[in-house]
Order: C-alpha cells, then sequence, then structure tokens
C-alpha cells in the first residue's frame, strides 16, 4: 500500500493544481468587500451630516404654536402664543433665528401694527415661504364683520364745542372702545400734529342745562400717540382689538329726559337720524346710560337706522371693540327740528317724516286738495293729571257738534307706537292741550292741522317755540287757543291779585324754573270755556278742514299772531 510519502513530486503538484484559480478569487473577492465597506462609510458620513441639519432645522420651530382665528370676524389668538406685552424675543433675534436654520422655512409668528393704522392684534394666520419676508413689510389681512378690509383713512380727531345744544366729535382712524371703561382710544398716529391729546363729550344734546347734564355718562377721546415716532415706542400698547368692526361707531346716550315723549324725539331720535342717516344703516350704535325701555319701544326706527344690534356701553362684555370711523354726540339744532342748511347731507325734517313713513308703513303722505275724504277726522289728545280737561265730555261734544268725526286718545292708547302712529295719520286735525302727546304730529299726512291749547299764564312764547314753530318745516299747518284765566284751575287756587297772575315771568326769575314749571305746568288743568274756542279765528273748523281739500282751496289765509304763521280763516 502506498503511503502519502512514497508519492513523487510530481504527483503532489498535481493534487494541488485544481486550488491555485480558486485562491485568486478570493483575493479578489476580499478586496471588493474592503471597497464597498469603505463605500458605505463614506455614503452613511455624508448621509448623517444631511440629517444633522434637517433635524436641526425642524427641532427649532416644533415648540411654535400657531395663531387661530374666527371666520364671524372675532379675532382670537391661540392661548399659547407669546403676546408683544411678555414675550423675550425680540425682531433681531427672530432675523437670527432664521438665519441659522439655513432660512429653509420662515414663520410670520406676530403682526406688529404699522404706521398706517392698521390693528396690530389682527393675525390672518402664519405665512409660510421659501425665503424670509422683507423686514419692512407687515402682511396682514384684516377680518370684518364683512369679510373685507376696513379702508384706513386720514387718522384724525375732529370737535365741534361752539354748537348751542351739543358737542360732537368725528374720529377717523384706529378707533377701540372698551365698554364700560367710558374711554374711546385713537390708536393710530394722528396725520397732522394736535395740541390737544383728549376730548370729553357728554353725548345728550342739552348742553346748556346744567343739571340736566351732569347725570349724563362722560365720555373721553384719547390718544395712544401723538406722532408716528411716538407710535413706534409707546408704552404701554393699546388694548388689542378682539372684535373688529368694518362699520362706523355712533355715540350717545339715551339719559336725561328720555321716557318723556316729546324729548325722545327731541334729545335722540331727530339728531339720531340727522347724525347718521347718511351712513344707509352701515353704523353701529354704541350706548350710555342705556335705557332699556326707550330702546324696546323705538326699535322699529333703531332699526332702520342701524343693520346691527346696539352694543352698551354701561355693561362691560370682556370685549375691545374696533372701528374704522366713530361720531361722538349727536347733531341738534331745535326742537323738532332740522336745520336743513346745517345738517349733513342736507337732510330736513320732510326727509325724517318720509322715513317715519317707511318705518310705520303709514298709507297717507298727504290731504290732497280737491279730494273729497268725507267728515273731517279730529284726533284729540287726552292726558291723565296736569293739563288735562275738566270739562273733557263737553269738550267732545262741542267737537263732534261742530261736524268733525272725533277720535280720542289718551295714555294707554299711545303706547303702542307702531299703531298710534298708523292713528294719527289718518286724521286731518290733531289738537291738545301743551304737552307731550302733540309730539305725534310728525306722523301726520302733509297739509293736516295741529291744534294747541295754551294754559296760562304767559306761556304763549314757550309753547309757540315747542310745536307752532316746527310745523312748516313738517308741512303742517298750525293753530292754536290760549285760554284765559278763567279756564284754568289756578284761578280756584290762588287770589286775584297773587304774582302767578300779575307777573308769572317773576316766579322763574326769582324761585327758578321748577318752581315755576311745578305751578303753571304741573298743578294747572284747563275748563275749556267751548263757546269761546270754537269761535275764535285761530281755531280751524270742519268747514275749512273739508274746503282745504275741495272748493276753497288756495284761498288767502287770515294772518296770525303766530310769529307769521298763517291759520285758516273762519267760515
Amino acid at each position: 500500500m502506498k503511503g502519502c510519502n512514497s508519492m513523487k513530486p510530481s504527483d503532489h503538484h498535481n493534487l494541488f493544481s485544481h486550488l491555485r484559480p480558486s485562491r485568486k478569487l478570493n483575493h479578489v473577492a476580499l478586496f471588493g468587500c474592503l471597497l464597498i465597506t469603505l463605500l458605505l462609510v463614506c455614503l452613511m458620513k455624508s448621509s448623517s451630516s444631511t440629517m444633522v441639519t434637517l433635524s436641526m432645522q425642524l427641532s427649532s420651530y416644533e415648540n411654535v404654536s400657531l395663531p387661530m382665528v374666527r371666520e364671524s370676524g372675532v379675532v382670537q389668538q391661540d392661548a399659547d402664543l407669546t403676546t408683544k406685552e411678555t414675550s423675550t424675543i425680540t425682531e433681531e433675534e427672530k432675523t437670527k433665528e432664521s438665519a441659522s436654520s439655513n432660512q429653509t422655512v420662515s414663520l410670520q409668528l406676530e403682526f406688529d401694527q404699522n404706521e398706517d393704522g392698521d390693528d396690530s392684534n389682527t393675525i390672518a394666520g402664519s405665512i409660510l415661504s421659501s425665503s424670509p419676508p422683507d423686514s419692512n413689510e407687515k402682511e396682514e389681512e384684516e377680518p370684518t364683520e364683512s369679510n373685507g378690509e376696513i379702508p384706513r383713512k386720514e387718522s384724525r380727531v375732529m370737535c365741534d364745542f361752539t354748537a348751542p345744544r351739543s358737542d360732537t366729535c368725528q374720529i377717523d382712524g384706529d378707533v377701540r372702545v372698551v365698554p364700560k371703561s367710558s374711554t374711546i382710544l385713537l390708536a393710530s398716529p394722528l396725520t397732522r400734529p394736535s395740541q390737544n391729546t383728549t376730548w370729553k363729550i357728554r353725548p345728550y344734546p342739552r348742553k346748556w342745562e346744567h343739571a340736566t347734564m351732569e347725570p349724563i355718562k362722560e365720555l373721553t377721546i384719547s390718544l395712544a400717540t401723538a406722532t408716528a415716532a411716538d407710535y413706534q415706542r409707546r408704552q404701554p400698547p393699546p388694548p388689542r382689538c378682539t372684535v373688529t368692526h368694518a362699520v362706523p361707531a355712533a355715540f350717545f346716550s339715551t339719559g336725561g329726559f328720555v321716557g318723556n315723549y316729546f324729548h325722545d324725539f327731541t334729545d335722540v331720535i331727530i339728531p339720531l337720524f340727522m347724525t347718521v342717516r347718511r351712513f344707509h344703516g352701515e353704523v353701529r350704535f354704541l350706548v350710555s346710560d342705556f335705557n332699556y325701555p326707550f330702546m324696546a319701544k323705538y326699535r322699529p326706527i333703531l332699526e332702520r337706522l342701524s343693520n346691527h344690534p346696539p352694543i352698551n356701553l354701561d355693561a362691560g362684555d370682556g370685549e375691545v371693540h374696533c372701528f374704522p370711523q366713530a361720531h361722538v354726540g349727536l347733531f341738534s339744532h331745535r326742537a323738532l327740528g332740522i336745520d336743513a342748511t346745517k345738517s349733513p347731507d342736507g337732510v330736513s325734517m320732510r326727509d325724517f317724516r318720509d322715513f317715519l313713513r317707511s318705518c310705520f308703513s303709514l298709507k297717507l303722505r298727504s290731504i290732497s286738495r280737491g279730494i273729497s275724504r268725507g267728515k273731517p277726522r279730529l284726533l284729540l289728545i287726552l292726558r291723565r293729571g296736569s293739563r288735562s280737561f275738566v270739562n273733557e265730555r263737553e269738550v267732545m261734544r262741542m267737537v263732534k257738534s261742530v261736524g268733525f268725526k272725533l277720535i280720542t286718545a289718551g295714555p294707554e292708547e299711545a303706547q303702542n307706537i307702531s299703531r298710534f302712529a298708523q292713528l294719527v295719520n289718518s286724521v286731518d286735525v290733531l289738537m291738545g292741550i301743551h304737552g307731550a302727546g302733540l309730539t305725534n304730529m310728525v306722523f301726520l299726512p302733509a297739509n293736516a292741522t295741529v291744534v294747541q291749547i295754551i294754559p296760562c299764564c304767559q306761556l304763549a312764547d314757550g309753547c309757540r317755540y315747542i310745536f307752532a314753530e316746527p310745523a312748516p318745516a313738517m308741512g303742517l299747518k298750525y293753530a292754536e287757543y290760549e285760554i284765559k284765566v278763567e279756564e284754568s284751575t289756578l284761578w280756584e287756587k290762588y287770589p286775584r291779585d297773587h304774582v302767578v297772575f300779575r307777573d308769572p315771568i317773576s316766579i322763574q326769575k326769582k324761585q327758578g324754573f321748577n318752581a315755576f314749571w311745578n305751578i303753571f305746568l304741573n298743578h294747572q288743568k284747563v275748563k275749556l270755556d267751548v263757546g269761546r274756542a270754537f269761535s275764535t279765528p285761530t281755531v280751524p273748523h270742519p268747514q275749512y278742514i273739508a274746503a282745504a281739500s275741495s272748493a276753497l282751496a288756495g284761498r288767502p289765509m287770515t294772518p296770525s299772531p303766530l310769529r307769521g304763521i298763517a291759520v285758516p280763516p273762519q267760515h
């Protein structure tokens, strides 16, 4: 048996010759593995650098909270959003932070207020861009009640304290109001410098009556800044807007004598119409000394003047209301009247009466000439208490006997203004003793007649100012009957030689208006001498009323003792 040692060298060569090619292949494979490993290491090194960069970019924004916007026009920031007052990040630090992130993503976290008066509290959302925005640009969409932008006009305050009845201020710019604070803030810098920085107004049009005005809430108009430079460094900043309105604001008071029918119209309704008619309903009322019964009673009128619910300035609602414009106080010219030469857009009392017709759907615009409506209708206002008829039934019989169709109305019938306006609009004559009930003349059709019975003593001038002088501007005729001393119940209370009859005006001079009012208006009733009253040329008879719309229309009027106001002739 042959052993290994017995093999020849040639045999050894033949035995391992098949292994030589395999050894070369192993060397090639090993080299390839090393090359692949080296490539992988290089790739991993490069990839690791990129991932670190991306991770850093993302981590720099991972704790940012984005602001939220209510679609209804109310802007509310997320509770996590850091405000300007407490933020420790300056604009410079924001720029550095953006640069450190390779300027890949830019988030606009806050929108500062610019010199044009844009709302610093209005944030439309975060802006994503491929490069940071220009440092001088403030991209902002201001939400409004109509989803439109509020146009910014000049930033200014214009006040008139020279008018005899009321003070008024017009404010243009970024107007901010916190209900219950009594402060109206102009947050945008004035376009033109002003020496004043505050203005004070009690927005009720009886400024000459100090006792009346004292309880009226005083409103203060204040500037947040005086110049653009001050505006940039203001401390502290104005309150942030929480409700942004696209319409102007109109401020007025329902205090004072509101609740008295005459004063409701003279002090609020007519001045409010004259002041806000130009806005065609696109205005919001901000009401101080808020009178709920007044607001409810005159709702048909108020809703025609404003398309938006009023804001009660006496009740804090926790909101900051912002407006592009505001009018503080109401224009007022006279009792139950408008001076069209001074009113905005030349609005007049005829315009006001047209407005009332539309509010209450009043059908009769005018008592037309040449058209007979049958027996003329007379509405007799019956008072209760002071300045009432002692002989009420006798007066009613006389009115019927001379040919009128009599309609009577007391305080109860007049409570519903919508129904009562319809009634007044249907008559030819409105008659009553001097008092608030004659205010209903505003609802009469044109060419109708107002008859005022004037109490004693020497009250004629004041009574004529209130109801006679406004009549022509309303397109109405006016007549009056001034009672004699004997027709007054004062005749039964005081001696014949008392100062009440001899010199009543001296009572006002010595004791004041309240004493005068108390005697002659609060404690006087009328016992009408019907025979004398209805035979006096200054009281229109039904024959004239009928003639005014038929055959006698256009006949000359009898001269009147009323300051040039014509009255019907006696027939």
